[in-house]
């Protein structure tokens, strides 16, 4: 066997339900922060100018994003049983609120890491007592606000490719 058959997913973000957008693109379903997601299927190129082409879009309109490339679940894994899957490269895309718009009061600064569902926290204190409510809050602030129009606009950019 492979090593990835054997790893254990430890980030949610590399089995979370998706649904399609177009192409290799699919988002984020039930998830805290929406984002994108690209699975690489059979052809790196077409992966590359997926995941370009929806980068160029937001660096454009100067929609601040964080990226992470994982191995993950296949998103159209359907009924299979989890042992039988075979994880595949996934690439998660998250426009964001810019960091100078966040409330300063916020108990961490959202980042990829924590976008993807490993949360750093620096201070004991704060660890010892932040619950799951008060974590995904901070994750739902530094959402971007308008993904359902930019979703709109990634479907018709990638349809186009």
């Amino acid at each position: 066997k492979q090593w990835y058959q054997r790893r254990v997913r430890v980030l949610p973000v590399e089995s979370c339900a998706v649904e399609h957008l177009a192409g290799c693109c699919y988002t984020l379903q039930d998830y805290p922060v929406p984002g994108f997601v690209f699975q690489l299927e059979t052809d790196t190129i077409q992966l590359a100018q997926c995941v370009y082409s929806v980068v160029k879009l937001m660096q454009d309109r100067e929609i601040p994003h964080n990226l992470m490339i994982t191995y993950g679940d296949p998103c159209q894994a359907g009924d299979q049983p989890a042992g039988d899957v075979i994880p595949v490269i996934r690439v998660v895309l998250w426009p964001v609120a810019p960091s100078d718009e966040l409330p300063t009061t916020l108990p961490f600064r959202p980042a990829v890491c924590e976008l993807s569902g490993n949360i750093l926290l620096h201070d004991y204190t704060l660890f010892e007592k932040i619950t799951e409510d008060e974590i995904v809050e901070t994750l739902e602030q530094a959402g971007f606000q308008e993904f359902q129009s930019l979703s709109c606009d990634v479907r018709e950019l990638l349809s186009r490719l």
